[in-house]
């Protein structure tokens, strides 16, 4: 962890955020409060200032145990009793003053939480024939297939992954405050808390959705807005949403629309249980596939060749049982070429 640092500014609006959470957190609010509450937080921006005070909030819970989280801790209790102290002694601090004099104590706390927890990125990645599932801090699950990898940033705003290479599955939990995002490409797919996969096949992306709901918008969508506004619901409602069961196809790198058409789920999941589902698919694209399990890769001798569509399932990693099926179902053959095989048309 980096060295822990305590500011001594807080914004008011943080500051008002941090007087609300506490006063509701210890139930000591009357009706009044929740009217004025209310009203206080039918504002965007206190609406926002309060969200991250629950977030940070459930990042303290999260982290009590860590020694900076400690140190931390126990800084904001004694600044919170100079506060405190300072004030008896003047005879001027009404006792509302002493709640925001604790909750701007706890929000340097939470702020100093932010200097050490917010930096969670890092880099999943599988060899030629292994597969991987992976449970994030957050408690979504990252499933990869085989040479693919996926950069993961768990920020305090969004939870922001790019599928780098290859194909991953993501069961996502659910936190509305903090939008979960794929970038494969020029893509990226938005998600609160849904199961899906995206895999870069080509020139293409490929987005599966299997349960809930998530939208595919352009790299560019948002851009120059905050990161709390730029993919909240509200925003994303004109954006292509997809349902359970259909697929989306895109231009990596273009800005066309993309084609959704629907597909057969198990098909879509069959690669985390070892099997390679190939259903009116570009010999291509199978081949790809087949390459992320095969340290013989087999190569195509053209585009031509290439576009034969081929159907069957094959296990994956044996290039040998998928070469024997293609070449007796296809008018194809296979000869040797450096470590592995290449593919013509007869």
């Amino acid at each position: 962890m980096k060295d822990s640092v305590i500011t001594d500014t807080v914004d008011p609006r943080a500051e008002e955020a941090a007087s609300w959470y506490l006063s509701l957190t210890d139930g000591s609010m009357s009706e009044a409060d929740q009217a004025q509450f209310d009203d206080w937080l039918a504002v965007p921006d206190n609406a926002d200032a309060f969200a991250d005070m629950a977030r940070m909030s459930r990042a303290l819970d999260g982290l009590g145990e860590e020694p900076d989280i400690i140190s931390l801790r126990t800084a904001a209790l004694c600044d919170y009793e100079d506060r405190t102290d300072s004030g008896r002694r003047r005879g001027e601090v009404r006792k509302s003053l002493f709640a925001v004099a604790l909750a701007a104590s706890l929000l340097l706390a939470f702020l100093g939480v932010l200097s050490v927890w917010g930096d969670h990125s890092q880099r999943y990645a599988t060899s030629i024939g292994e597969r991987r599932t992976v449970l994030l801090d957050d408690g979504s699950q990252l499933a990869l297939d085989g040479d693919s990898t996926v950069d993961v940033d768990l920020g305090h705003y969004r939870r922001s992954l790019v599928l780098v290479r290859g194909r991953a599955r993501f069961n996502v939990a659910k936190d509305p405050l903090r939008p979960f995002t794929v970038t494969a490409g020029n893509r990226i797919v938005v998600a609160t808390g849904t199961s899906f996969s995206v895999e870069l096949l080509g020139r293409d992306v490929h987005v599966q959705l299997f349960e809930g709901h998530v939208a595919v918008v352009n790299r560019t969508a948002g851009r120059g807005m905050a990161p709390s506004e730029q993919f909240r619901p509200r925003r994303l409602a004109s954006e292509p949403q997809l349902t359970p069961g259909n697929e989306m196809v895109a231009l990596a790198q273009g800005v066309e629309a993309p084609r959704v058409a629907p597909f057969q789920i198990g098909a879509g999941q069959a690669w985390q249980d070892g099997e390679l589902v190939f259903e009116n698919t570009t010999l291509a694209s199978a081949v790809e596939r087949v390459n992320r399990y095969s340290r013989q890769p087999i190569a195509l001798a053209d585009a031509q060749t290439g576009a034969i569509v081929v159907n069957g399932v094959f296990r994956a990693g044996d290039a040998r049982a998928f070469l024997d099926g293609v070449t007796a179902l296809y008018p194809i053959e296979v000869s040797a070429e450096g470590d592995g095989w290449k593919i013509e048309r007869r």
